[in-house]
């Protein structure tokens, strides 16, 4: 299977539902967020709610109260106009408040996901005096001359012990890989948990299909290293 015939955009928001599983009372998800008309769609916007404490979890040590997230698939680009594209939304979504200033630029963040890193978007932000800080395996804070807080996330570097939901959005995942995912799995309780990673599993393996795994039934592993 190709992965243009894949779709990844709702795994990924079931994966980002599971990373930050330990803070979701305080977060809402709204998948394809609209602007206006429909062209203008984010693809994830998180909103923080404001007596919330700081989010723990590394992808969400940013965020504030509202949070633009846009990821692009395995088989997708993120380059330079995709950056401006994805500021042109969050400064939308600020305009698009009910009454003049009403959100404010401070509490908007900006975050571009993608499975490989960046390098010429990277490249292109430290030419041009914007600073690069790698805060996080994986997670790039982008600073200086950003008009929100942005982060760039490069999924395939995350932490792998830590960030098994994002990182099981690839098409190049090893048996070992699915063990890890399978395990995970298994320390899930909660319907809506279960709901979710299943969602991840089965794009991981429409992704991987060629990759042979076996689910481990007879042995038990310790739910303690979640």
């Amino acid at each position: 299977m190709k992965n243009k015939k894949i779709q990844w955009h709702p795994a990924f928001v079931a994966a980002m539902d599971l990373e930050l599983a330990d803070d979701r009372q305080y977060l809402t998800f709204q998948k394809e967020y609209n602007l206006n008309t429909r062209p203008l769609q984010i693809d994830l916007l998180i909103e923080k709610k404001s007596d919330a404490s700081p989010i723990e979890n590394e992808i969400g040590k940013l965020f504030r109260m509202y949070n633009i997230v846009e990821y692009k698939s395995p088989a997708d680009g993120l380059g330079i106009d995709d950056y401006y594209k994805s500021t042109a939304y969050a400064a939308l979504f600020k305009a698009y408040g009910k009454t003049d200033n009403e959100i404010d630029e401070t509490e908007v963040t900006l975050t571009l996901i993608r499975e490989s890193k960046p390098e010429k978007l990277l490249h292109y932000f430290r030419e041009r005096g914007y600073t690069v800080a790698q805060s996080y395996r994986g997670i790039y804070y982008i600073g200086n001359k950003t008009l929100f807080a942005t982060q760039v996330i490069v999924s395939s570097e995350l932490n792998s012990n830590a960030h098994v939901w994002l990182r099981a959005l690839s098409g190049k995942l090893k048996k070992n890989d699915f063990h890890a995912l399978l395990s995970r799995m298994e320390c899930l309780t909660g319907k809506h948990e279960k709901e979710m990673a299943d969602s991840v599993f089965q794009i991981s393996v429409s992704a991987n299909y060629n990759v042979p795994y076996k689910v481990d039934t007879a042995r038990k592993r310790d739910c303690l290293k979640c």
